[in-house]
């Protein structure tokens, strides 16, 4: 009998030892947004998370932003590989009332990026989209001076993180004595943006561009039309394209999320949401973006985040 309890003893050290196996691991859904490097960045820091809480991820974007529709058949492919929780990006309003519904069968979700109307989700990890508007216009500001002409970009009306981006640019450019002589939607569409601007250059003192496909996008319509560099541009969003164009003096500052800060945080809040924690209301957790300029993009050897 004494040399049974150390036998016992060592086999249930190896059981409580051994990783949990995947298929045994309770499951979380991620529909991000799009399938950028943004998106990519997010989908690791949720992930490494996962790992480190013996969580699945499972993830599906659509190959396009903007589809609400494309959302909510994608939401139902990760319940249908039994994922008891959800991450989701939401396209638009339309989302929260599926949301709503699977919070009632008790599917907690935690929307990433970006809110919508309604009170659905357990909770929101994003950017503080208003402030990085803000910054935005003080940099564009402190170039151009009081009475600097500039143009906003916009995305696409009803996107919550990109309106707020905008809201927060307007109100600091006008506060600082900016003239805001252009301020329309153009989506990322290069041939909008390429129309509207060779119009509006002769005007225009600076650009401002609310994200990472529009700012790459404008990009290239500057470069296109020869005046990249000639206009004070502020861009949104990172990656090697944005940060060479800084670093040649094509685009004068960019503001940066993020990413994998917003995954990680999103996987800890759905897991406290399984654990059984309740949240009176929606809990917000908004990430302070940063600022990137030439002088600072020198002084780093490699840039920390690489979307």
């Amino acid at each position: 009998m004494p040399r049974i309890i150390p036998f016992i003893c060592l086999l249930l050290a190896a059981v409580f030892l051994t990783p949990v196996p995947a298929w045994a691991r309770d499951c979380i859904g991620m529909v991000p947004a799009g399938t950028s490097a943004f998106w990519s960045e997010l989908e690791a820091g949720a992930r490494r998370t996962a790992d480190d809480l013996q969580l699945e991820l499972y993830t599906r974007g659509p190959t396009q932003e903007g589809s609400v529709e494309v959302q909510l058949q994608l939401i139902d492919r990760v319940l249908a590989q039994g994922c008891k929780a959800l991450i989701i990006a939401p396209a638009g309003d339309a989302i929260d009332t599926r949301i709503a519904a699977l919070r009632d069968e008790g599917i907690p979700t935690v929307y990433v990026d970006r809110g919508v109307a309604g009170d659905g989700a357990y909770a929101l990890v994003a950017t503080d989209n208003f402030l990085a508007g803000q910054l935005a216009g003080q940099q564009l500001a402190e170039r151009l001076g009081q009475g600097g002409r500039v143009g906003v970009l916009r995305l696409r009306p009803g996107l919550q993180s990109t309106e707020e981006r905008e809201r927060g640019f307007l109100l600091a450019a006008k506060a600082s004595g900016l003239q805001v002589v252009f301020d329309t939607y153009l989506g990322d569409d290069r041939q909008r943006i390429a129309d509207a601007l060779s119009e509006q250059l002769p005007r225009l003192d600076g650009l401002f561009s609310p994200n990472g496909t529009s700012s790459r996008a404008t990009l290239a319509v500057l470069r296109q039309l020869g005046k990249a560099g000639t206009v004070d541009f502020v861009g949104f969003d990172g990656g090697e394209l944005l940060f060479d164009a800084v670093r040649q003096g094509q685009i004068h500052a960019l503001l940066l999320q993020q990413p994998q800060a917003m995954g990680d945080h999103a996987v800890r809040l759905v897991h406290r949401a399984l654990s059984g924690e309740r949240a009176i209301s929606r809990l917000q957790l908004l990430l302070e973006p940063r600022v990137l300029t030439a002088r600072e993009l020198a002084d780093m050897t490699a840039p920390q985040q690489p979307w």
